[in-house]
């Protein structure tokens, strides 16, 4: 069950490390126009280290998420490098519910 534990991760190329912040946001985003229904998020950062944090504009149902962004990492790491991971930026509680109440969830 654990032997892929020890399984060091795989790291960005060097043609990936030596694009400048902005190119590597430019290539990401470019990606993300052609994968379906990715159209409208937003790459906030793509650093170095092949973390790469998205924005979703648009509300992804949550029992949709999880698969479809598995999907877009796999789509990421076959057209820019197999080195990327794929990270959503944190969005805030919308519940209008508990931001009456004064309740607050730190994230």
């Amino acid at each position: 069950m654990f032997e892929d534990a020890s399984t060091e991760t795989i790291k960005p190329s060097n043609n990936w490390k030596n694009k400048t912040r902005d190119q590597r946001i430019s290539i990401v985003s470019t990606q993300l126009k052609k994968f379906a229904g990715a159209e409208d998020f937003v790459v906030v950062e793509a650093d170095e280290s092949g973390q790469i944090i998205i924005a979703i504009e648009n509300g992804l149902p949550a029992n949709k998420r999880g698969l479809y962004l598995l999907e877009l990492e796999q789509y990421l790491k076959n057209n820019i490098d197999k080195g990327l991971h794929l990270w959503c930026e944190p969005v805030g509680d919308k519940s209008r519910l508990r931001n009456l109440r004064g309740v607050t969830i730190k994230t």
